[in-house]
């Protein structure tokens, strides 16, 4: 009879320890597995965004919609309080506001901060995104960190999208403020199948 019992325990106990590995994050991929990402230019990622200061924090929803070069930003806090949406295609950004209002500039940096206060390097961001270093000089500190335009950067969680490795949590500090990007939910397309979608 003890037998009997031992097994449905022992394949119970198996069963849980393969759940267990299975949710476990992924470790971060060896360079070679992210070359291929740079080729990836159609792509949705929702998620969310802490920034942090000495003074001040926030975390706000986000979701970014990349089809080419153009692109759809929208921000929005907890339960889509204070929502607002970034528009952009090269040196063409427009910003429209929870109160309505549409603010022009021609990079997304000048107009986060003009807009929202926000400093993001979104620039370098629709790079480091995918695990991938921004054009220009940067210096690799490990195979899951690097420096770049005053940003140390740091891919601490991967997850599997498809054939592809990429990041679903990477942190970023320079001087005393932190950005944190947490992706929930990726969604990849062909280059003619994506649509910006109107989001509530």
């Amino acid at each position: 009879m003890l037998a009997g019992i031992k097994k449905p325990l022992l394949l119970l106990l198996l069963l849980s320890l393969l759940a267990a590995c299975s949710s476990q994050p992924l470790p971060p991929p060896a360079q070679e597995e992210l070359l291929p990402n740079a080729e990836l230019w159609h792509w949705r990622a929702q998620g969310r965004l802490a920034i942090k200061t000495p003074n001040d924090g926030q975390t706000l929803n986000l979701d970014w919609q990349q089809d080419g070069y153009s692109y759809q930003l929208q921000i929005f806090g907890p339960l889509g309080q204070g929502s607002a949406r970034l528009d952009g295609r090269p040196f063409y950004v427009t910003l429209v506001t929870s109160d309505g209002q549409t603010l022009q500039a021609a990079s997304p940096e000048q107009l986060l901060r003009q807009g929202l206060g926000l400093q993001l390097p979104l620039s370098n961001m629709v790079y480091w995104i995918r695990g991938l270093p921004a054009p220009g000089p940067y210096q690799q500190l490990n195979t899951s960190s690097l420096l770049q335009d005053g940003w140390q950067l740091e891919w601490r969680r991967f997850t599997q999208v498809e054939e592809r490795r990429l990041p679903a949590l990477l942190v970023a500090n320079q001087g005393d403020l932190e950005i944190r990007l947490a992706i929930h939910s990726w969604q990849l397309f062909s280059s003619n199948e994506q649509d910006f979608a109107e989001q509530p």
